[in-house]
């Protein structure tokens, strides 16, 4: 009974610094201070299939992405935008069979993690100058559906993971601009148009 005892009480002690080993630390800075720009200029005629058109303009973005499993001491993420973003798309469209969509997005600071724990989370976001999502669009003949978005955001995070502790810090001195010019006519589906300006957001699930 002593032997078995002492094997297991060993084998608990294995586990146990595994699992201490598998603990890591991550940490991400990002910083830009610099101009972004994307510009899509399309004129599409006769598709017989879908049309998908994207610009995207993105200062910082940060993903992590943990397995089964997945464990971290401590997660910092810290990102300082003191730039100017800028997303530009025009498109004139005619006779599509099926689907069209459009996305003008202008995005500041972006944050995604998944993870099964985290110890100690903490995000830190910072923009201070203007992200702006321009879409002019002109469509005509489309067998499906049309679908467009402008969507120009500051700060963005989206965590789903259980924690010990999070704190957010998200900080917009910026001007948020998200502009939509379309004009759609024939189309036998349904047509979505958004225009979206966002300062902060923080989306927390998981725990």
């Amino acid at each position: 009974m002593k032997t078995t005892a002492s094997v297991l009480a060993i084998a608990l002690c294995l586990a146990a610094s595994a699992g201490a080993a598998q603990a890591q630390s991550l940490d991400n800075n990002q910083r830009n201070n610099a101009t972004i720009r994307a510009q899509l200029n399309a004129t599409i005629q006769n598709v017989s299939d879908d049309v998908s058109l994207t610009s995207a303009s993105i200062a910082n973005s940060f993903s992590a992405t943990g397995g089964a499993g997945s464990a971290l001491a401590t997660l910092n993420n810290y990102q300082n935008f003191w730039g100017d973003a800028r997303s530009d798309l025009s498109a004139s469209i005619t006779n599509v069979t099926d689907d069209v969509a459009l996305t003008s997005a202008s995005i500041a600071n972006s944050a995604s993690i998944e993870a099964d724990w985290v110890g100690v989370l903490n995000n830190t976001q910072l923009a201070g100058w203007d992200p702006t999502a321009n879409l002019n669009a002109t469509i005509q003949n489309v067998g499906d559906d049309v679908a467009m978005t402008a969507a120009a955001l500051s700060n963005s995070a989206s965590i789903d993971t259980d924690f010990g502790r999070l704190a957010s810090t998200q900080f917009n001195n910026a001007g948020v601009y998200a502009n939509m010019n379309a004009t759609v006519r024939d189309v036998r589906g349904s047509i979505s148009a958004t225009a979206a300006a966002i300062g902060n957001s923080l989306t927390v699930t998981g725990f």
